[in-house]
């Protein structure tokens, strides 16, 4: 929940309404439905048509509601979200996870055992072939380039992909295709795809017939676009060599001392980085799941020494039938105490981004995504406006800036067998009164790169195989040209980690890393979520190469990580570990 809003004004605009669990699935959906075509804060922004979406779904939830298969009923609901293209919009509720479960199954729970990933030059490309998975079997490599599906051209079929059961409703026409290059590669079990593709190693092309089987929905959990576990919520170092700041920043929400320790840390940050003399910094809010925006106001105070318009906030006001701006100040973050204080010479309904006594004056290169959402979207918008910054990145971010308040939840049914539909009810405005970073009717929004970095096939090799940091190296490529750094007189005491070999893992990898210089060595296995399994060294180690070997022993099968840290640098190695 971004802002704190007081109950009585909650309790007297009528916003909480929690529909009987006596009533019927058609009386359910329709409290539900009239409530969110007025109550949700861009259904004209986005052009919903709610008659039309009522016309498409109401049949269903009738035809469900006489057979009382709740199965349909969830699934038709599910449609319902997935036609709003809104990150916020998603069906919720604990007493209904198996019935969730169930329908998952029934329409995603087989694999063909691949997904895709869309180059700069128009070709889809596998990103993704899983050993022993059916597109495995009938040939098919990584880095294969796709032709044809069911005898249709690829690019034609993947726009018919469904997202529906995408972790966050796709807000903007990139991430929709990212979740469709996922999900191409998912159906039904005992479902059948024929396939036409052409490996790399290959000027021929083949096609198969693939059956989707049970993979305990292995594809899907490995492309997952939303975090379950994003790490710690403030992570900096300085990146040798080059000496530029590293600050990530993966959430911006939680209780009052929860928010106090992010903005400590964040302080603790920039000082750092200015006591290095840092000529420049990577922010890195590529895995951000949103909070408060009064955190995220000022965190971007960090790097102005002007009191900047952050927002205008606006909601529904049932009075007048119409969007308006708050009517009571909005409370700011106190870089004193760190807690909240109210400005009373700021206009009403109004946020802004405030100088923190610590400013970081130098270059800031951002990097987002669409796992960069909601509040987390604020700091790059606003460092985007500042002169000297670039957004440096992939895709975008993801586009769902709406604010979720104490109302944004319309229970269909109560707990334990609660259901309920969450949604933004309040827009972010700026000073021209647009609404900020929410999806359009086009589904553009969100931060947009200034420096879209370039994705081919030298580039998947090196995300997907060698686990490397892309828009990480770009993004100081980027600075170092900026400022005229020749980026030809490389270190001689750089560290390089090889590839972890083989790979996938069986039971057992051989690790080799070179070093420059004699140096602090820390080399470590962790698991997808980033926490730390194994450490194999951890001393000073002499210049040279060196070999360790791993044993898997009873980790499970799934993504691993191999990460070097010394004096001189960083370097990561993605592998994957499989049963025998």
């Amino acid at each position: 929940m971004r802002k704190l809003i007081l109950s009585v004004l909650i309790v007297l605009s009528g916003a909480f309404h929690i529909q009987s669990q006596t009533n019927g699935f058609v009386a359910a959906y329709d409290s539900m439905h009239q409530r969110v075509k007025v109550w949700y804060a861009f259904g004209d922004w986005k052009a919903i048509e709610w008659n039309a979406l009522d016309d498409f779904i109401r049949p269903k939830i009738t035809d469900a509601g006489i057979t009382s298969d709740t199965i349909a009923f969830y699934l038709a609901l599910r449609e319902y979200v997935a036609s709003i293209p809104d990150g916020h919009v998603s069906l919720r509720g604990d007493g209904w996870a198996t019935h969730k479960e169930t329908a998952r199954y029934r329409q995603i729970g087989g694999s063909y055992g691949f997904a895709l990933a869309g180059l700069d030059d128009g070709r889809l490309v596998a990103r993704l072939v899983n050993p022993g998975s059916p597109a495995a079997l009938a040939g098919m490599q990584f880095g294969a380039e796709i032709l044809e599906i069911n005898d249709q051209p690829v690019l034609a079929v993947l726009d018919t992909v469904s997202v529906l059961w995408a972790e966050a409703n796709p807000a903007t026409r990139e991430c929709r295709k990212l979740n469709q290059c996922r999900f191409i590669g998912r159906a039904s079990v005992g479902t059948t795809m024929k396939i036409k593709f052409r490996n790399r190693s290959s000027s021929g092309s083949l096609t198969a017939t693939l059956t989707a089987v049970d993979d305990n929905y292995a594809t899907f959990s490995q492309t997952s676009l939303l975090p379950v576990d994003p790490g710690p919520p403030v992570f900096y170092e300085i990146l040798q060599p080059g000496g530029y700041g590293y600050l990530k920043l993966t959430t911006e929400g939680g209780d009052s001392a929860f928010l106090a320790n992010i903005y400590t840390g964040f302080r603790e940050a920039i000082t750092l980085f200015n006591a290095n003399d840092a000529r420049g910094m990577i922010l890195d809010m590529r895995i951000n799941t949103g909070g408060a925006d009064m955190l995220s106001a000022a965190l971007s105070g960090f790097f102005t020494s002007d009191t900047l318009l952050y927002e205008q906030q606006f909601f529904y006001n049932p009075g007048s039938g119409q969007f308006e701006l708050w009517p009571l100040p909005v409370p700011h973050f106190d870089r004193q105490t760190l807690g909240t204080y109210i400005n009373p010479e700021y206009p009403t309904g109004t946020l802004f981004t405030e100088p923190q006594g610590i400013l970081f004056s130098k270059p800031v290169m951002v990097l987002v995504g669409p796992r960069n959402i909601s509040s987390g979207e604020g700091i790059p918008m606003m460092l985007q406006k500042m002169p000297g910054n670039k957004v440096v990145s992939f895709y975008g971010s993801n586009g769902s800036f709406g604010m979720m308040e104490a109302w944004s939840y319309h229970y269909l049914y109560l707990p334990p067998n609660d259901l309920y539909f969450r949604y933004p009810v309040g827009r972010s405005v700026d000073q021209n009164g647009t609404i900020q970073l929410d999806s359009d009717s086009t589904m553009h929004g969100g931060v947009t790169p200034d420096i879209r970095v370039p994705l081919n096939d030298t580039v998947i090799d090196q995300l997907y195989l060698d686990s490397t940091d892309v828009e990480l190296n770009y993004a100081i490529g980027v600075l170092n040209t900026l400022l005229g750094i020749d980026q030809q007189n490389k270190d001689a005491g750089e560290v390089i980690l090889e590839p972890v070999f083989p790979n996938p893992v069986t039971s057992s990898a051989t690790i080799s890393y070179r070093l420059g210089k004699t140096t602090m060595v820390t080399l470590y296995i962790l698991d997808i979520y980033g926490r730390v399994l194994t450490t194999l060294v951890d001393e000073p180690q002499k210049a040279g190469e060196y070999t360790m070997l791993w044993q898997k022993g009873e980790r499970k099968p799934g993504v691993y990580f191999c990460r070097i840290l010394t004096g001189r640098g960083m370097d990561i190695r993605k592998f994957i570990v499989v049963d025998h």
